[in-house]
């Protein structure tokens, strides 16, 4: 790493938000995680902006820099208390000389040693200390938020997962998933190595739900399910978190072999359904819930989730997905019921030899081999009897496939319909 970087002055426009290139500051955050002289030294460089900042020797830029600081540093901001009440009490008591000396540059240690002397501020203090401990927990509470919100901006433009994730707005579903650049793969690392640090720093149904969310995002979906299973020992009523592990289950049935695929599908629903038990209006349960139906294929039950889900979202962009999703599953029910009405229609004509009437069928039917060609049908029937042992009903749909072509043959020498 090169020694630019640690300079007392990079340091102090890096304390005082002065420090825009985005490179840069994902350097000196990496140092701050990895390096601890480095972060002794960055320790040191803001007491002595503290300092100069009480004793008005910052210029105004700088001063309002830290000023705007303040607000989402508490420690930085119970330092600044404690300097200012130590400076008032040395100019209230008018130190002798010497001290007096010695407080025109004080250190943020002397300062600490003269305010202990005082028992009147040792209550002051701990009440500080309490305060600062409680902003802690609600620091790093806000740190996994702003990581989390830093995750779902990445995924502005397009949604890692079929699936939806609790607070991820609406984007297409990625279509290609190739290496991220080395800006977000930076990024990336910078906010699992924050994430995975909350779990052991405060370990918690939020701390570990923040990290299964950081696993889901990136296709790692047992370790997903791992962070979210333990979330849910801390408190198993959260339905995003339900709902989360749900859509871990899901996604991971689309990549695992047939036997683990079914499994994964049920526990899915299962999550989504007590995701939509515990907050019947989570929107992304109702939609996984749908997804999930579909995929097992269960129509019917599917085509009145999509409808229970639009009831309660009719026009967002995720409204929009589910009214495709409900048109194509109407659709493939419709082929499905007309292609058993083509079946039955073509082997009434087969068997009363009506061949204009057939051949009228199949004609309308062949193009592409389409899902409900008669021919095709006829395929899968001869098969199912032949597993079950009808032999009627074999034999039956042989000599329909072989009425198909001679016909075949005899209008265009086709010999492919010929069994």
């Amino acid at each position: 790493m090169g020694e630019s970087i640690r300079t007392e002055q990079t340091i102090r426009e890096y304390l005082l938000g002065q420090i825009s290139a985005e490179a840069r500051l994902e350097t000196l955050e990496e140092l701050l995680f990895t390096d601890e002289d480095f972060c002794s030294q960055v320790a040191m460089v803001e007491d002595g902006i503290i300092n100069d900042y009480v004793f008005g020797r910052l210029n105004d830029a700088d001063a309002e820099a830290f000023r705007q600081t303040l607000p989402g540093n508490p420690d930085r901001s119970f330092k600044l208390e404690l300097t200012q009440a130590l400076r008032e009490k040395a100019l209230a008591a008018k130190l002798q000389p010497s001290l007096t000396e010695a407080t025109d540059k004080p250190s943020f240690l002397n300062a600490l040693k003269t305010f202990f002397r005082q028992p009147v501020y040792v209550g002051a203090l701990a009440m500080l200390l309490v305060g600062v401990l409680i902003s802690v927990v609600v620091l790093s509470r806000k740190n996994n938020s702003n990581d989390l919100v830093e995750l779902r901006s990445m995924y502005g433009q397009a949604r890692p997962t079929q699936s939806r994730i609790s607070e991820f707005g609406y984007a297409p579903v990625m279509q290609l998933r190739g290496a991220p650049d080395a800006g977000d793969k930076n990024r990336l690392r910078r906010i699992e190595n924050n994430l995975i640090e909350a779990t052991e720093k405060s370990p918690g149904a939020e701390s570990h739900h923040a990290l299964g969310v950081f696993y889901l995002t990136q296709q790692k979906y047992n370790d997903a399910i791992r962070e979210f299973e333990t979330s849910l020992k801390f408190a198993d009523n959260k339905a995003q978190t339900h709902n989360d592990l749900g859509s871990a289950h899901f996604e991971l049935a689309k990549t695992d072999a047939n036997e683990k695929r079914l499994e994964h599908l049920a526990q899915s629903l299962e999550e989504f359904t007590r995701a939509t038990q515990l907050d019947s209006n989570l929107l992304e349960a109702l939609f996984n819930k749908s997804l999930a139906l579909e995929e097992m294929r269960l129509p019917r039950e599917a085509r009145e989730s999509w409808l229970l889900y639009l009831q309660q979202d009719p026009s967002s962009p995720w409204a929009d997905e589910a009214r495709k999703n409900l048109k194509r599953l109407e659709s493939e029910q419709a082929v499905s019921r007309n292609a058993d009405q083509l079946l039955t229609d073509f082997l009434a004509a087969f068997r009363n030899r009506d061949d204009a009437r057939a051949q009228r069928i199949h004609d309308e039917t062949k193009g592409q081999l389409k899902p409900n060609a008669a021919a095709l049908q006829l395929s899968r029937r001869f098969l199912t009897a032949r597993q079950s042992g009808d032999e009627t009903e074999a034999k039956e749909s042989l000599a329909a496939l072989n009425y198909i072509g001679q016909f075949e043959q005899k209008r265009s020498s086709e010999f492919f319909f010929l069994s």
